[in-house]
């Protein structure tokens, strides 16, 4: 593992590959850079795979939850990650959260991303994680208790999914993500800390056209979180955009999408 220090805290990634070709890629919530690992399959010898552990995921360290990372911020590391690896250019991977950052980071370096590769990508129509930060202030103690004393919490979730009042992918979210305190810690310090960064889709969709970026959409067949018709607003108005729907659900995308990008090559 490699590690950035910045003035914030640290940014740990895995470097795979000799090649000037770098691919930046960046995994979903609740993993780290391991779970995206499978793409090392496709790589060739004139590429370079960054995996990066987002922060409060893997290796990765976050000095203080107070101090949110803002999108200038989140520039300010990519430069210097940029400077410390010699790459100007560069590709985009990114499932699920690892979606928004690589939206956000085409967002703000769109003429030096070669092509995005984007996996049930959050931050088109936003998730749960991400929603709670637009709530009303007083309403961010209360999902501090929710994180740290779910009992109640836990009880009325289950009881308005059975009676179909809460949508499956909220239920399955608490059910698998914020069973156990620490994964609770990490929802509440990970929605703290970048939570707050709203992507400016409609500036990404013009320079996506303008610049003829390569885009490739994967979405999963039984995917109840993130689906290609929520993204479809986002999707269509980039007709360049190449979208896959793969038949597994959102666990199941990475491996199904290296296994599809092994047997076919993508052309934009």
């Amino acid at each position: 593992m490699r590690v950035l220090d910045i003035q914030f805290g640290s940014l740990a990634y895995k470097s795979l590959g000799d090649g000037k070709e770098v691919f930046l890629i960046f995994h979903g919530f609740g993993q780290d850079h391991r779970d995206l690992l499978p793409f090392s399959k496709i790589l060739k010898p004139e590429q370079r795979f960054l995996f990066i552990d987002i922060f409060y995921h893997g290796k990765s360290q976050w000095k203080n939850h107070e101090n949110p990372l803002t999108k200038s911020v989140w520039v300010e590391i990519l430069k210097s990650l940029f400077k410390k690896e010699e790459i100007s250019k560069f590709h985009l991977i990114g499932y699920s959260m690892g979606g928004k950052f690589s939206l956000l980071t085409y967002e703000l370096f769109p003429e030096n991303v070669q092509s995005m590769i984007l996996l049930a990508p959050d931050g088109i129509k936003t998730g749960i994680l991400y929603s709670i930060s637009s709530y009303p202030a007083y309403f961010h103690a209360l999902f501090k208790q929710i994180v740290f004393k779910p009992r109640r919490f836990f009880s009325v979730v289950n009881g308005l999914s059975q009676i179909g009042l809460v949508e499956s992918s909220i239920s399955k979210f608490v059910q698998t993500q914020m069973k156990y305190r620490s994964q609770r810690a990490q929802v509440y310090f990970t929605w703290k800390t970048f939570g707050g960064i709203q992507l400016r889709l409609g500036a990404i969709i013009r320079n996506a056209r303008k610049l003829k970026t390569p885009i490739f959409l994967f979405t999963g067949k039984y995917d109840k979180m993130v689906t290609a018709k929520n993204l479809e607003r986002f999707s269509s108005k980039i007709s360049h955009l190449k979208s896959h729907i793969l038949p597994v659900g959102h666990g199941g995308l990475i491996q199904a999408t290296v296994e599809y990008l092994n047997q076919e090559k993508l052309d934009a």
